[in-house]
């Protein structure tokens, strides 16, 4: 079984206890009436400790093995983990490295990385829509985000890139209770309604220096997408991995005729697994920078046919509001849009990545 073929989840023993605390939880998470905090807050106490310093290979496991039970959890670790990997080859001393990463390893505050529209810019020369200026040792932003998720203030530190006095990009962190930053009311949107997604507007926001993590914008993302995308690559890994389960697990009378799709797509997510599991292990060196683009475009078309899959076994059990199958065609529905989205995907492998 695809479980025991791949070294991308967490143990079975810390499986089980991760599931114990995420699956009676993710119904309410999906609604928005629990706080999503909570999970990631015992995540980290348990298994991402600060001085156990978490290798990217435990942080991707633990990502998707919370995606086997909760999405929403899983998409919201994934944001918060990427910002601590962000920071996390920062200069010992500095302010970002000794002040605002150690309380992200505590989850005193949640780490929202906004990447899209450095995405964006990079692959399509979009103009960026943060711009900033220079007032005294400030940088004073101002311009909207259209997403953004852990959003919420004052705990978070969003991670952005802005178009700087100069028009060169750099990248800045932002702290959620900076002056004239403006978290609008979470959309209704149709799923990962806990995840604190909404738009953050800038109006003349100051920042000091010591919040720029890097005016190096092609250095910066040469060093995170890999990663990115990868630990984007684990959640909708644990996604197929459970729908694929389900669907095995109900298989009767004349829907036993999906055995050998169930079949052949476990196979091909047990590769895609391991893929996965080697390529955190040395931040995707093995793979190159297109080889990681075409595995993140493989693993989130994948959990969409496991999801639909699931979905025609159910049948009508699926179809009730409720259910788990319900839940994740919701979910699953995000991935082709999530930045970087499936157009920017192939977008990007059809230039050559």
């Amino acid at each position: 079984m695809v479980l025991e073929e791949t070294t991308l989840l967490l143990p079975e023993a810390t499986r089980e206890d991760v599931a114990a605390f995420f699956e009676p939880r993710a119904a309410a998470i999906d609604a928005g009436t629990a706080d999503i905090r909570e999970g990631l807050v015992w995540l980290h106490q348990r298994l991402l400790r600060e001085d156990a310093s978490p290798s990217l290979p435990d942080v991707g496991a633990a990502i998707a093995t919370v995606a086997w039970s909760d999405m929403s959890s899983a998409f919201s670790l994934w944001s918060h983990r990427a910002v601590v990997e962000y920071l996390t080859p920062l200069p010992a001393g500095s302010f970002l490295a000794e002040t605002v990463a150690p309380r992200l390893h505590r989850v005193a505050i949640l780490g929202s990385t906004a990447l899209a529209p450095a995405i964006a810019y990079t692959l399509e020369q979009v103009p960026l829509p943060v711009t900033a200026r220079r007032a005294g040792r400030s940088l004073v932003l101002d311009g909207r985000i259209a997403w953004a998720s852990n959003l919420f203030p004052p705990d978070f530190v969003l991670v952005t890139v802005v178009a700087g006095p100069d028009g060169t990009p750099c990248v800045v962190a932002i702290p959620g209770d900076a002056p004239g930053l403006q978290v609008a009311p979470e959309p209704p949107l149709l799923a990962l309604k806990a995840t604190g997604s909404s738009s953050v507007t800038l109006d003349q926001t100051p920042i000091g220096e010591e919040w720029v993590i890097s005016h190096d914008l092609p250095g910066f993302m040469r060093r995170v997408r890999p990663v990115l995308l990868l630990l984007q690559s684990c959640f909708s890994w644990g996604l197929a991995a459970r729908s694929l389960s389900e669907a095995r697990a109900h298989l009767r009378g004349s829907t036993q005729i999906f055995l050998p799709e169930i079949d052949a797509m476990e196979e091909r997510l047990a590769r895609l697994g391991r893929e996965i599991a080697r390529a955190l292990a040395d931040r995707g060196q093995s793979l190159g920078m297109r080889g990681v683009v075409q595995t993140r475009l493989d693993i989130a078309r994948l959990a969409a046919a496991a999801v639909a899959t699931e979905a025609k076994v159910l049948g009508g059990r699926g179809f009730l509001a409720t259910s788990g199958t319900a839940r994740r065609l919701r979910e699953v529905a995000f991935l082709p849009i999530q930045s970087p989205t499936e157009a920017q995907l192939l977008t990007e492998l059809s230039r050559g990545a």
